[in-house]
């Protein structure tokens, strides 16, 4: 929360705007960072899944992989 408080002050922006510039690897001062995390509890009787980002969680059954969760990318329609 406090970082967030900090990157909204106008400080913080000039600073976040000197990172970008300063670093950008070759992407015109786009900033590709993010994050993303997947968390998963497994229960005598169930699995429950969440996600966030574009993180996938996969389950092994009998050999086979089984999506738990979808990734949230912005070029999905249905995340606009």
């Amino acid at each position: 929360m406090k970082l967030d408080e900090i990157m909204q002050t106008p400080a913080g922006q000039r600073r976040l705007h000197e990172l970008q510039d300063s670093g950008d690897g070759g992407y015109g001062g786009k900033s590709f960072a993010g994050c993303t995390a997947t968390v998963v509890i497994v229960t005598p009787t169930e699995v429950i899944c969440a996600n966030s980002g574009d993180s996938r969680t996969v389950m092994s059954r009998a050999g086979r992989a089984v999506e738990l969760s979808e990734d949230h990318k912005p070029e999905n329609p249905l995340e606009l």
